[in-house]
């Protein structure tokens, strides 16, 4: 075939009819945007061969062949050997088929290697194929694309799959169309999940629960958060879900959900809570008022102990420390503020004071303050102290009474954020998800390169980290680690971090996958959890007495300082061990652990009462103690709360009192039996030896002694009075008619005394006061001293009473000397008498200590125009 015919069967080949080849489907052959070649098809003996003709612009550029290039050649010269047969193959298959075919194919080129989506199409003329049109289109962009979807794909199914959260996928019909696989280990399903519902899961109640919250998220298109308790074939699982609307071209189609198990947390959160309610009780079963002192800004956490025991709620009590400071007795401060200053110096282990109190009545009250600074600055300043109260009014009565009645005697005798990971070690790459880069507070557009995610890591964990890391690149070593990092913005963050290696066809690592998880709340929950632990130790190692935790067994869980020094040991000496074990020798464990026992059982507190315990060096001390029953947080293990006061000293002191009592009484009967009947005797004969006297110096001598043995008489009375009142306990009030009393006085006086008048400015009031039947001496004792002490010839008393709403005034002047202003605050004390007074000075001392123990007021005025006038005011009982 000459060239002529060839070129004119070339154009023919592309439907041109008539001569020349600038035709319109020339031009669209040459500038079409898709590769276009021609190939002339052969006969040999061994088949077929193939020849290039011809290839367009788009065909040249996208291969790299020009046009006079390619003509003439076949695909073994054109491509090689190996992709020329490939490429003759397809030729001869569109031959015998004698159809257009399509197919897919890889080839290497003078431009490049590329993927290629050929369209081979055979021409035939007088029933014989002769030429094949091939039109080729570059499909390398779009296999890459399809490559990349793929890789995304199996890391999202990876990720999918080894998340510890729950993730399902249900349809706007409540049919699942998937679950990872820790929703189908957390519902025990091993089929397929597709097409299941909550009703083959669930019970009715929990299946139509979870309806409702899927309706409100496909109606109203709002994420949804609930916490809830789902029933699973292991048992029930506290789970915080949350549930999300899927779109599809603007519609909601479907729910996904991500469910994390919280069971973990809610029981540490009700451990945390169960701790701090055991530790309110064991504080308020022991009456302790508690402190908490910010020294920096000196505001004070007070607990509801401490304001009762002033007699004051919670809210009444403010929260700086001038509460405190305020309350305390002038007398008293001083000493506790250098005492202060001492512990906060560091020149003693405890702030420990005993001083008084102002209550909400305006008493006063013992405690013991016993403190400690917990906390101290870089420069060694305190910054924060803890601290108790404990209520010693009583025991300081006790002292107080028993040094009263000792002084007397020696008168008269002389205390689920979470993300992935891929680092891929052959292009020295590290991708985050966009959660790891949340965890770490990065920019999501921002590159991290794999020394730099190193460097997050908190500088003393940062060692552990890449330990772990170069243990999973050299040998192949997953880890699991707990660690924590510091974020871009500072905030250190506790995370879990998961790390599993990637390994190529031969078995060599080359890369890693893993997850990324925040648990800063967990370990928040852990450190409050130990914190609360440590408090509890701070606070009963302060109590000054014995605090302590026992299983059923008598083994000691938990005992404080004291505890502990009972026994000659430390806390951890006695942690873990019962009383037998401590001290094999003096065994009292048999004893205690009934009651322990019972409490336990019981579910009820116990007051013991008194019981022993004998100390390492074989002391017996008396105990009082409460139990109350204990579950220990970590366990749940039954157990008992104790709390023990030793009271030895306070017993000693309560018998050497009450042998004082009795030798007291027994000084009294010698005084008012014995003494009183002899001093009858002296005043009786005296009488008869007056009267047979006849000069007046001998009678005024008579006259004398039976004026000293009367009132060496009343001294006997007033001896009796003080005794009564010494030996009383507590001051119990009750009614008393003031009428009777006050007027039984009067009489006596009127009777006894005859150079004295007695008279009544108005009525005595019937009311009742709060007294007791001791009132008697307080009128006996003031009425007789306007007598003893009035220098005129006839002492003129007037007795008045003035009632008010709750209280009544007795008032009663005399027309004797006055006393001065500089006296008449030190007449009430014991042992004062006046110059000329002939007196024990102890009369008006026991008027003003009845007075008080009633609760009134006792006082003396001047009397016009001359005289005193004594005031007793008393509460009327209601």
């Amino acid at each position: 075939m000459d060239e002529k015919s060839r070129s004119n069967n070339d154009a023919s080949s592309f439907g041109v009819a008539g001569e020349g080849v600038d035709t319109v489907y020339e031009a669209i052959f040459r500038e079409i945007d898709d590769a276009v070649f021609l190939v002339e098809v052969g006969r040999t003996d061994d088949g077929y061969e193939f020849t290039f003709q011809q290839n367009n612009t788009a065909h040249q550029e996208q291969t790299g062949f020009v046009e006079d290039t390619m003509r003439g050649q076949t695909p073994r010269d054109l491509l090689g050997d190996e992709q020329g047969a490939a490429v003759a193959a397809n030729y001869r298959r569109c031959v015998e088929r004698g159809d257009t075919i399509e197919y897919e194919e890889r080839l290497t080129f003078p431009g490049g290697t590329s993927h290629w989506q050929t369209k081979l199409t055979p021409i035939t003329e007088d029933g014989t194929i002769t030429r094949i049109v091939g039109i080729a289109r570059d499909v390398t962009a779009q296999k890459e694309q399809e490559r990349e979807h793929q890789r995304t794909h199996r890391r999202f199914q990876t990720v999918l799959e080894t998340m510890s959260a729950a993730v399902f996928l249900k349809d706007a019909d409540g049919r699942y169309l998937l679950m990872n696989q820790a929703c189908r280990d957390l519902f025990d399903v091993d089929a397929d999940p597709v097409g299941m519902t909550d009703e083959d899961l669930f019970p009715r109640e929990t299946a139509e629960q979870a309806r409702v919250d899927d309706t409100r998220v496909l109606e109203h298109g709002e994420q949804l958060q609930v916490e809830e308790t789902i029933p699973t074939p292991a048992g029930e699982s506290v789970r915080l879900t949350r549930k999300s609307p899927v779109y599809d071209d603007g519609e909601i189609v479907a729910v996904c959900g991500v469910s994390t198990d919280i069971t973990e947390r809610k029981e540490r959160e009700r451990a945390l809570q169960r701790l701090k309610d055991r530790l309110e009780l064991a504080v308020e079963g022991a009456q302790l008022g508690v402190w908490d002192w910010d020294m920096a800004t000196d505001e004070v956490e007070f607990n509801e102990q401490w304001a009762q025991m002033l007699g004051h709620s919670a809210d009444e009590i403010g929260s700086h420390v001038d509460e405190w400071e305020r309350r305390v007795h002038p007398e008293d401060l001083g000493l506790v503020e250098d005492a202060l200053s001492d512990h906060m110096a560091g020149e003693t282990e405890y702030y420990d004071t005993e001083h008084r109190m102002r209550t909400a009545s305006g008493e006063w009250k013992w405690v013991r303050d016993v403190g400690k600074v917990v906390e101290r600055d870089d420069g060694g300043e305190p910054v924060r102290a803890v601290g108790i109260h404990l209520d010693i009014d009583d025991q300081k009565r006790r002292e107080k009474e028993l040094e009263r009645t000792r002084a007397l005697i020696e008168r008269t005798q002389e205390s689920a954020s979470i993300g992935w990971w891929e680092v891929d070690l052959v292009a020295e790459s590290l991708t985050w998800s966009d959660e790891v880069y949340r965890i770490h507070g990065v920019p999501v557009e921002e590159s991290i390169e794999l020394e730099e995610a190193i460097g997050f890591y908190h500088p003393d964990d940062r060692e552990t980290i890449q330990t772990a890391f170069d243990r999973l690149v050299e040998e192949g070593e997953s880890y699991d680690l707990e660690l924590r990092i510091v974020t871009a913005s500072g905030r250190t963050r506790w995370v879990r971090g998961i790390g599993d290696p990637k390994f190529d066809d031969a078995g060599d690592v080359v890369g890693a996958l893993g997850l990324f998880q925040n648990i800063t709340e967990r370990k928040e929950y852990e450190t409050a959890l130990e914190a609360t632990r440590e408090e509890l130790r701070k606070i009963i190692d302060l109590v000054p007495d014995l605090v302590f935790v026992k299983n059923r067994e008598g083994e000691y869980l938990l005992a404080n300082e004291a505890t502990a020094e009972a026994y000659g040991k430390t806390p951890e000496e006695v942690e873990g061990r019962s009383e037998g074990d401590i001290i094999p020798e003096v065994d009292d464990s048999a004893e205690f652990r009934q009651d322990d026992l019972e409490v336990i059982e019981s579910g009820e507190p116990k007051a013991i009462g008194e019981e022993t315990l004998t100390t390492a060096d074989g002391e017996t001390r008396i105990l009082q103690t409460t139990k109350i029953p204990y579950k220990m947080p970590e366990t749940g293990e039954d157990a008992v709360l104790g709390y023990a006061r030793d009271v030895t000293d306070l017993k000693e002191y309560e018998r050497t009192v009450e042998e004082q009592r009795d030798s007291l009484k027994l000084l009294n009967q010698v005084v008012r039996h014995d003494i009183r009947n002899q001093l009858m005797v002296v005043e009786s004969y005296t009488e008869l030896l007056e009267d047979s006297l006849s000069d007046d110096q001998s009678r005024t001598y008579a006259r004398t002694v039976i004026e000293a043995a009367k009132q060496a008489a009343e001294i006997t009375e007033t001896a009796r009075d003080v005794t009564e009142v010494l030996l009383q306990v507590g001051s119990d009030r009750s009614g008393v008619s003031l009428r009777d009393e006050l007027s039984d006085q009067i009489e006596q006086i009127r009777s006894d005394q005859d150079r004295a008048t007695v008279s009544l400015d108005g009525g005595i009031p019937d009311v009742t006061v709060l007294a007791d039947d001791l009132l008697e001496a307080v009128f006996r004792n003031l009425l007789t001293n306007a007598v003893v002490h009035n220098n005129e010839d006839v002492a003129e008393i007037v007795v008045s009473t003035r009632v008010s709403d709750d209280t009544v005034r007795v008032s009663i002047a005399d027309n004797g000397p006055g006393i001065e202003d500089k006296h008449k605050a030190q007449i009430f004390q014991e042992g004062e008498k006046g110059l000329e007074s002939g007196g024990t000075g102890v009369g008006l001392y026991l008027v003003k200590t009845l007075v008080d123990r009633y609760g009134g007021e006792v006082w003396v005025e001047d009397n016009e125009p001359t005289g005193s006038v004594f005031v007793v005011e008393l509460a009327i009982a209601d």
